[in-house]
């Protein structure tokens, strides 16, 4: 039963239930992912450190709070985030920093690597949390330039304002966009999700496929 207008609503257990097994009661923060299910020195009982975190907050005053919501849009499984306690804390005492788009983002990308747990439990989900801390942006970019053109797996890196012809296919990534795009290619390089065959000056990389088949993973589950 939901909470009547003027009132926190909260999400029902069922929600939070929802909340937690879609992610593996895993914390949604990829710098975390802890996990925040596991037994008690009783037999009988379990111990549970996991929060159903708001997106936008259950009430006025709280964290994103917005006010075009509905009290069974605010307690429904869409405005909701599983979190550890700790983080939970962490995002509502900085919600500039912690915007909605932030959060969704989280949730998307822990829901992604569920779902990969459970298709292939030798997948390297440790690499992928990092990877969504450190680079949100342009894995939404690769993300949908994947999506668009299935068969490409060769990108350059340049400015908008450098010429380059090839005859080979190819996406392009630029340092106007991501000013630190060469860092970034070393963090994708050292995990063996890209390959390095620069040529002619140019920066150009190949797509792994266990990395391409991780960009596809949301984007294949949307309808």
């Amino acid at each position: 039963m939901l909470v009547s207008r003027g009132a926190r609503d909260e999400f029902p257990e069922p929600v939070k239930r929802i909340l937690a097994s879609r992610v593996g009661f895993r914390c949604s923060r990829p710098a975390c992912g802890r996990d925040t299910s596991g037994p008690q020195e009783d037999s009988q009982l379990s111990i549970n450190i996991g929060v159903a975190a708001h997106i936008t907050a259950a009430a006025p005053g709280g964290a994103r709070f917005d006010e075009s919501l509905s009290p069974e849009q605010r307690s429904s499984p869409e405005n909701g985030i599983w979190l550890c306690q700790s983080c939970a804390k962490l995002v509502d005492n900085d919600e500039s920093r912690y915007t909605v788009e932030r959060l969704r983002q989280w949730r998307r990308a822990s829901e992604d690597l569920a779902r990969l747990r459970l298709e292939d439990p030798d997948s390297p989900d440790a690499a992928f949390r990092e990877l969504e801390e450190l680079m949100p942006a342009l894995l939404e970019e690769m993300r949908a330039d994947i999506q668009a053109n299935p068969t490409y797996r060769e990108f350059i890196l340049k400015k908008k304002a450098w010429v380059y012809n090839s005859d080979k296919p190819h996406l392009e990534y630029y340092y106007d966009d991501h000013p630190d795009l060469d860092q970034l290619m070393i963090v994708l390089a050292n995990h063996g999700f890209v390959q390095d065959i620069t040529y002619n000056n140019t920066s150009r990389f190949v797509f792994r496929e266990e990395f391409v088949r991780y960009l596809r993973s949301r984007t294949a589950a949307q309808p």
